[in-house]
C-alpha cells in the first residue's frame, strides 16, 4: 500500500454531501453508474429506509484508489438527530470536509458540525456546493463564511461565470490563477494567506516575488495541519464540477495518515501519545457496528497505528477481552472486498467480532492502551414503546438489545416509576427510523407512546407522627411502636435517616427495622402515589415488647408513622426540569422565545455567531414533549436543540391539582 488518506464528509442535510461522495467516487472511476439522482440510489445510501426517505442515516464508507495510493471517505449523516453517526465519523477520520449549500449558507446545522469539527481540532476543507444554483452568490457566502468560520479560509477554487451562468471553476494555486480578473481579490488574499506560513515565503512575496512558482505544497501541509489555513472548494456535485480539483488537492497538498501528529491516548491511566506508523504497535477503534438478522454482525475498524492482520487476536482493552479479528474487508458503500492487512489511517470491515461495540478500543496484548473518544450526548426525546401483539416481548428485547448495539445514542429504560419500557433518541425522527427498525430488521412491531412523566413528591414543612403496629391473635403477638419528625431537605439532596434514640426505648436491631419501613413509604407519596424525595426522618422514640416486638413489626410502625408525617407537612408534587439549547436562524428568535415562554420555561442566556442565534433555557420536561416537531414547524426544519435532565422543582398548584385527579381516576380504574 501507498500513502493512505483518510477523510470524513460533514454537512448539513440537503447540502448534497452524499452527491459530493459519489461525484468523487464516480469521477475517480471507482463506480461505472453516477448515482443518487433519477431514482437511481448511491452508493452510500443503499439501507432501504435511506433510499425511501431519500436521505442518509447511516455512517458509510468509501474509498477512491489511484495506483497504491488510497483515499477512505467516511460519508456520515447531515440531520443532526443522527449525532451519534457524526461523531464516529469524526472519531474515524484524520481530515474533516464540510459540504455547504451555496443557497442555504451557514445554517445552524453546518455551524453546529463545524464546532463539533473544530471541538475535534481536526484539519477542515470546505466544499462549497450548488454554486450552478441562480440564487447562489460566492461573493456573498465568502463574506459569511469568512465572518463565522474565522480569516484563514483559503480560496483554492472559485466559482467562473458566463453570461450569468457558472461553467466551470478557477484553479487559485495554478500559476495562470492570478490570470482572470473575477478572480484577482481571491488570488491575493490566497498569496497574502499562504506568504505567512512561513518567514521564507513572506521575505520572497514582499520583495515581489510569485510564491506559487515554486513548490508550497509542503507549507500548505504543514499549515493545514495546525489549523492555519482552511482551503475552500467551489464546485456542483451533480454534474461533478470541481471534483478533479478537489482530489488533484488531496494527493498534492493534504497529508496522509502517518503524517498526522502523534495520537493521544491512555497508557497505564496515564496520558500518552502514539505515532501513526505502520511498525508501532496496533492501536484502533471501532467506530460502528451494524446488525443484520441473516448476515449477523459488522464492524467498521479505523486502524491509528500499526498493522491489523485477518485471523489474528488482539485485545479488546476497553473490556479487557481478547478477541480474534477474522477476515479483514474493504467497503464500497454495501460492496466488500477481501483484504489480509490494514495500516494507518485505512478502516475496514469484520464480521462477527462477538464482544466488541462501537467506540471500543483494539491493541497489542503487549502494549495494553485506549483512546478516548467524545462522549455521546443525552437523548432529547422519549417515548413508551410496547408490543404491538402478546407475546413477542422476549422477541422485543432481544431486538432491543440489538438495536442499542448498533445505535449507542439510543437508550431503552424501564421506568421503574410508571412501569414503561422508554426509549430516549435524538429527535422524533431518529425514533421513528428505530421503530421501523424493530419491524423490518427484527419482526417485531411496537406501539409508540407518549411517556408519563416521572413526577416526585416532597414536603415543605416539618410535622411530628406517631406509628404504632399492635396485632394480637393469639400466641405470639406483633408490637412495634415510634415516634419520628420530618424535614424538608434541599432539592436534590435525596433522603436521610437520623437515629437519636436514646435509653434503648428502641432496641438497636429494630432502627434499621423503622428506617427500611420508612424507605418502602417513600415509594409511594401521599398526593398522587408518586415517589417522595428530599427528606429528612428523624427517629427520636418508640417504645417496644420484649416478646412480641420484630423486624416486620417495626417496619409496619414506620410506614404508618412517615404516612402520617407526609400528610401534615404540606406535601407538594415536584416535576423534572430540563435544560434546553436552541440554534436558530436570528429571524425566528422572538418565536422561538415565546414558546419557552408559553412552556413555562424561563430563557436564561442568548447568543449569536453570525445568521446564528443560540438560546439557553429550562423548562418543565413535561411541556417539552412535541417540541421536535414545533420547532421545525416554527423554523420550517432549520431550527435545532438539545435537552438534559437539570433538576427537579415544585408543580405550580393548579397544574398539580390536575395531575392527582388524573392518578387518581387511573387507580380507580385498574380496581
Amino acid at each position: 500500500m501507498g500513502k493512505v488518506y483518510n477523510v470524513g464528509i460533514f454537512g448539513p442535510n440537503k447540502a448534497g454531501k452524499t452527491l459530493f461522495v459519489e461525484a468523487l467516487l464516480y469521477k475517480t472511476g471507482m463506480i461505472e453508474k453516477f448515482g443518487g439522482v433519477n431514482g437511481v440510489p448511491s452508493t452510500m445510501d443503499y439501507d432501504k429506509e435511506e433510499i425511501e426517505r431519500g436521505m442518509s442515516i447511516n455512517l458509510s464508507v468509501g474509498y477512491i484508489k489511484k495506483g497504491s495510493d488510497i483515499i477512505y471517505l467516511l460519508d456520515t449523516p447531515g440531520y443532526m438527530d443522527f449525532i451519534g453517526e457524526q461523531i464516529a465519523g469524526l472519531e474515524g477520520c484524520d481530515i474533516a470536509v464540510l459540504v455547504i449549500s451555496a443557497t442555504e449558507g451557514i445554517s445552524t446545522s453546518a455551524e453546529k458540525l463545524w464546532e463539533m469539527i473544530r471541538e475535534k481540532k481536526k484539519p477542515v476543507i470546505i466544499f462549497v456546493n450548488k454554486l450552478d444554483n441562480s440564487d447562489a452568490s460566492f461573493d456573498n457566502l465568502w463574506k459569511e463564511m469568512t465572518s463565522v468560520l474565522g480569516k484563514n479560509l483559503l480560496s483554492v477554487t472559485v466559482p467562473v461565470y458566463q453570461d450569468g451562468q457558472m461553467k466551470g471553476v478557477g484553479n487559485i494555486l495554478d500559476k495562470k490563477g492570478g490570470d482572470n480578473p473575477s478572480l484577482q481579490g481571491y488570488f491575493h488574499q490566497a498569496m497574502d494567506l499562504i506568504a505567512e506560513l512561513d518567514d521564507t515565503l513572506i521575505e520572497r512575496y514582499l520583495e515581489g516575488a510569485d510564491i506559487f512558482s515554486e513548490d508550497i505544497s509542503p507549507y500548505i501541509k504543514k499549515g493545514f495541519i495546525e489549523g492555519r489555513l482552511i482551503p475552500v472548494f467551489s464546485g456542483v456535485s451533480i454534474n461533478q464540477t470541481g471534483i478533479d480539483e478537489f482530489v488533484s488537492f488531496v494527493f498534492k497538498y493534504l497529508p496522509e495518515a502517518s503524517e498526522m501528529p502523534p495520537l493521544n491516548l491512555l497508557k497505564d491511566g496515564k496520558e500518552d501519545s502514539i505515532e501513526r506508523k505502520e511498525d508501532a504497535p496496533l492501536s484502533g477503534i471501532i467506530i460502528k457496528t451494524t446488525i443484520d438478522p441473516f448476515a449477523g454482525k459488522l464492524s467498521y475498524f479505523r486502524v491509528f497505528s500499526g498493522k491489523l492482520k485477518s485471523n489474528s487476536q488482539y485485545l479488546n482493552s476497553t473490556r479487557n477481552f481478547k478477541e480474534r479479528i477474522g477476515q479483514l474487508m474493504r467497503v464500497q458503500g454495501k460492496k466488500q472486498e477481501m483484504v489480509s492487512d490494514a495500516g494507518p489511517g485505512e478502516v475496514v470491515a469484520i464480521a462477527k467480532i462477538s464482544s466488541a461495540q462501537a467506540f471500543d478500543t483494539f491493541c497489542e496484548p503487549s502494549s495494553p492502551v485506549k483512546i478516548p473518544v467524545s462522549p455521546l450526548p443525552e437523548g432529547a426525546v422519549s417515548y413508551s414503546i410496547k408490543p404491538k401483539v402478546k407475546g413477542t416481548e422476549d422477541k422485543l428485547g432481544n431486538a432491543i438489545g440489538r438495536i442499542v448495539e448498533e445505535d449507542p445514542t439510543i437508550r431503552v429504560f424501564r421506568d421503574e416509576e410508571t412501569g414503561e419500557t422508554i426509549i430516549s433518541g435524538m429527535g422524533d425522527l431518529h425514533i421513528d427510523i428505530v421503530v421501523n427498525k424493530f419491524k423490518e430488521k427484527f419482526g417485531v412491531e411496537v406501539e409508540k407512546g407518549i411517556p408519563k412523566i416521572a413526577y416526585k413528591e416532597t414536603i415543605t414543612t416539618t410535622a411530628d407522627a406517631e406509628g404504632k403496629h399492635k396485632k394480637q391473635t393469639g400466641g405470639r403477638g406483633q408490637y412495634g411502636h415510634c415516634f419520628i419528625k420530618v424535614e424538608p431537605l434541599p432539592r436534590g439532596a435525596g433522603f436521610e435517616f437520623v437515629d437519636e434514640i436514646v435509653g434503648g426505648a428502641i432496641p438497636r436491631q429494630f432502627i434499621p427495622s423503622v428506617e427500611k419501613g420508612v424507605r418502602e413509604a417513600m415509594k409511594r407519596g401521599v398526593l398522587a402515589n408518586y415517589p417522595v424525595v428530599d427528606i429528612r426522618v428523624r427517629l427520636y422514640d418508640g417504645t417496644y415488647h420484649v416478646v412480641d416486638s420484630s423486624d416486620i413489626a417495626f417496619q409496619l410502625a414506620g410506614i404508618l408513622a412517615l404516612q402520617k408525617a407526609l400528610q401534615q407537612a404540606n406535601p407538594v408534587l415536584l416535576e423534572p426540569i430540563v435544560n434546553v439549547e436552541i440554534r436558530i436562524p436570528q429571524e425566528f428568535v422572538g418565536d422561538v422565545a415565546g414558546t419557552i415562554n408559553a412552556k413555562r420555561g424561563r430563557i436564561l442566556d442568548m447568543a449569536s455567531t453570525g445568521k446564528i442565534s443560540v438560546i439557553k433555557a429550562q423548562a418543565p420536561l413535561a411541556e417539552m414533549s412535541n417540541y421536535t416537531n414545533e420547532l421545525r414547524s416554527i423554523t420550517s426544519g432549520r431550527g435545532t436543540y438539545t435537552m438534559a435532565f437539570s433538576h427537579y422543582e415544585e408543580v405550580p398548584s393548579h397544574i398539580a391539582t390536575k395531575i392527582i385527579e388524573e392518578r387518581k381516576k387511573e387507580r380507580q380504574a385498574r380496581q
